[in-house]
């Protein structure tokens, strides 16, 4: 633990007046979460009513047509259309321990207990906040929720997702670039490697009506990005030099600051991969919470049974990351 040591001598002054400090702990661990605030802002976060498991019904196919002439025989066949993918629900949970001596030490005043508990609870809460950003940029493993490398995969072209096998169903695919880009190199004078890849996956997973809304990378390949606009004289300097925190409305209209591409919102995670960058639509994208279990706290129960002179209580949030429009998605998966 690194607690602070001091050397202080007693005198009268220090013994009458003490430390002076503000009622407040600031975060020293903890980065900024922005894609779980995206989500959020963007209208992407659903509470669900329980279930075994979450399902989206999903439309692959659309009933044939034909052109028809004054009393022509014209064909009467159906055709599937709908199917569904189902994800599992996942947990994480965060404790809320409190021994019985450090309840005892901090009876010094109302306002003491209050702090110790408070700072208890926050630390809960962060801890699942920071736990659930890092899953976003990462992929499943063990009982962890899905990531952005199991949603927008780098070879989508086997295995499944959401159970739909995604070696027979191109539909159910995100767009991808596994060869390797230099994103400072110019192959063609002035036009940026990197920037030209994300040009090209950016229309090629785009719609008229459903753009790709947001561009990620993690801390390095984002300094790149930005700096490839410096050197052209581009620098775009907001709100006193920062990058804003961005989504769209439920319009599609990009909301909040920060340099674009082609409408589409970049910023940086620093939970990414490093030489991954990711394109989506919010339309895409839905983070599911489950009701009764979104940062709910479980009543504080006594741990003397156990041995210990304590009690515990959980903070636990039933979630999942799920797709139900890979195609409106993509990743560069070798950049440098």
């Amino acid at each position: 633990m690194p607690a602070a040591t001091e050397t202080v001598t007693y005198d009268q002054l220090f013994s009458l007046t003490g430390r002076a400090r503000k009622a407040r702990v600031t975060n020293n661990i903890g980065n900024s979460q922005p894609t779980l605030d995206i989500l959020h802002a963007g209208g992407r976060v659903e509470i669900e009513d329980g279930g075994g498991s979450i399902e989206e019904r999903l439309m692959y196919a659309e009933q044939d047509t034909e052109w028809m002439s004054d009393r022509q025989r014209v064909s009467t066949d159906d055709k599937e259309m709908i199917t569904k993918a189902v994800y599992p629900w996942r947990f994480i949970v965060a404790p809320i321990n409190i021994s019985k001596t450090d309840e005892l030490k901090a009876q010094m005043s109302e306002t003491a207990a209050m702090d110790f508990a408070e700072s208890k609870i926050i630390g809960a809460r962060q801890g699942i906040r920071t736990g659930t950003g890092t899953a976003i940029g990462g992929s499943q493993s063990g009982k962890s929720m899905l990531g952005f490398q199991d949603v927008i995969k780098d070879t989508p072209t086997s295995g499944t997702l959401g159970g739909i096998n995604q070696a027979t169903n191109t539909w159910f695919r995100n767009k991808y670039y596994g060869t390797a880009v230099t994103f400072t190199t110019q192959t063609v004078t002035n036009i940026f490697n990197g920037w030209d890849q994300i040009g090209t996956q950016y229309e090629s997973a785009s719609d008229m009506n459903e753009e790709v809304t947001h561009i990620v990378a993690g801390e390095t390949l984002y300094q790149k990005m930005l700096s490839t606009l410096e050197g052209q004289g581009y620098t775009r300097f907001m709100g006193g030099g920062q990058v804003k925190m961005g989504a769209v409305t439920g319009g599609g209209q990009n909301v909040g600051q920060g340099p674009m591409f082609r409408g589409a919102l970049i910023y940086k995670d620093r939970s990414m991969p490093a030489s991954t960058i990711y394109g989506y639509s919010l339309s895409a994208i839905k983070l599911k919470i489950m009701k009764g279990a979104n940062f709910a706290k479980t009543n504080f129960v006594a741990t003397d049974a156990s041995g210990i002179i304590g009690k515990v209580a959980f903070y636990i949030v039933g979630i999942q990351l799920v797709t139900i429009n890979p195609r409106r998605t993509f990743v560069l998966s070798a950049v440098s």
